[in-house]
């Protein structure tokens, strides 16, 4: 599983989620600088404002509207009741007071609302020059927020095929099937998706033709060594007879070994709850062992497995035990946690770990150096492990859940 910091999806949402922050925080920035800019341009007007004021005190209410729609006050009804009215600094409220003319200025729907007060009438008048001044900020942000939201969902799009990439490896790599889809984008991923489903598709190929293989060449290996062993049953009791029944019981060994090889690379793990008498029960059986030769203890524990995988590993373990044990029996103990395996015989002639290779084995053994590399392997793929230990001439193969 891949942890939350490292995921590429984890990244994308820290970006967008820091870059929605620098654009909100450089919102604010230029807002408030705006702020500043229309306080300047409020000031500049009223500035314009009480100039024009001093040249048209004679005039009447009706004949100022054309000298100052000329300085971009244009002419309205009235204002509403929910005008906010704006508090000036004290020298523009000193400079706009006039003998004759009263000056309130008002805040609304974002525009400046001039109202002259004679003492016969009173007149409105709308600022034109900050029309083009109040807007620019919130279009460049929501531009801007529009463009990011955009791309962080194209990306996030593009990048959603990998979990579902991510599954099917991982099933493939239980030994599922998994279906073979073609994608038709054109981004990278597409592509690393498309090649990773032609290679799967060779693989299987390869796979199949393998297996078809290695079970032809033991089919046929097995009717010869079937039709050897018929016929050596039938000659007279001889040294040779028993020398050719020894080596087709050895080739056939190694035929089913192979065979369980092959199984165990090809195989899908098909977990259920099985127990572990009925499995060593079972392995016993197939060595063809008398069950005195063996001793088990407290072993009706369930342990969850694939049932033939296992049990084929404690068949390769039990013989081992049998076939180099000095004394008889060997000694089979449960737990909760491990299998053990033990048998009285002389110390290993090499290194544990070389004991676990794959065709590691003296010719006086007579093995053929498979048993202990399949137990191994299949411990392996379920998750447990295998341990070796040797004490007071007691050798002991524990199977550690």
């Amino acid at each position: 599983m891949i942890a939350r910091r490292h995921s590429v999806f984890f990244k994308l949402h820290a970006f967008f989620i820091i870059a929605s922050i620098v654009l909100i925080l450089l919102l604010t920035s230029a807002y408030q600088e705006q702020e500043t800019q229309r306080q300047q341009v409020l000031v500049h007007r009223c500035i314009e404002l009480s100039n024009a004021l001093e040249q048209i005190q004679q005039h009447t209410c009706f004949t100022q509207n054309h000298k100052l729609e000329i300085l971009g006050f244009q002419a309205i009804n009235g204002i509403d009741a929910k005008a906010k009215r704006l508090t000036l600094p004290s020298f523009l409220e000193e400079k706009l007071r006039l003998n004759n003319i009263q000056v309130s200025i008002y805040h609304q729907d974002n525009k400046v609302i001039y109202a002259l007060a004679r003492k016969h009438c009173t007149m409105f008048y709308r600022d034109t020059a900050e029309d083009q001044t109040y807007y620019f900020v919130w279009f460049f942000f929501f531009a801007l927020m529009g463009g990011l939201i955009s791309m962080y969902l194209l990306l996030w799009r593009n990048l959603l095929p990998l979990k579902h990439l991510y599954e099917q490896i991982k099933c493939y790599g239980e030994g599922e099937k998994i279906p073979h889809t073609i994608s038709n984008g054109k981004d990278e991923i597409a592509l690393i998706s498309n090649a990773f489903y032609r290679a799967l598709e060779k693989q299987d190929k390869l796979k199949s033709s393998r297996e078809l293989f290695l079970r032809n060449i033991m089919h046929e290996l097995k009717t010869p060594i079937m039709k050897g062993k018929l016929i050596v049953e039938l000659e007279k009791p001889s040294a040779n007879t028993t020398l050719l029944g020894k080596l087709f019981s050895r080739m056939e060994h190694l035929i089913i070994q192979m065979a369980q090889i092959e199984k165990m690379h090809a195989f899908h793990l098909q977990r259920t709850p099985v127990s572990i008498a009925t499995m060593i029960t079972t392995a016993i059986e197939r060595l063809v062992i008398r069950h005195e030769k063996i001793s088990s203890y407290q072993c009706n524990q369930f342990i969850t497995v694939d049932q033939e995988l296992f049990t084929s590993a404690l068949q390769n373990l039990i013989d081992n035990a049998v076939r180099h044990a000095t004394s008889l029996p060997i000694h089979i103990k449960c737990d909760e946690r491990s299998i053990c395996i033990q048998n009285k015989g002389e110390p290993l002639k090499r290194p544990v770990e070389e004991a676990l290779e794959a065709f590691v084995t003296e010719r006086s053994e007579g093995g053929l150096g498979l048993g202990l590399y399949i137990a191994q392997a299949v411990c392996e793929m379920h998750g447990f492990h295998l341990n070796y230990t040797y004490d007071e001439g007691v050798h002991t193969f524990c199977i550690r859940f």
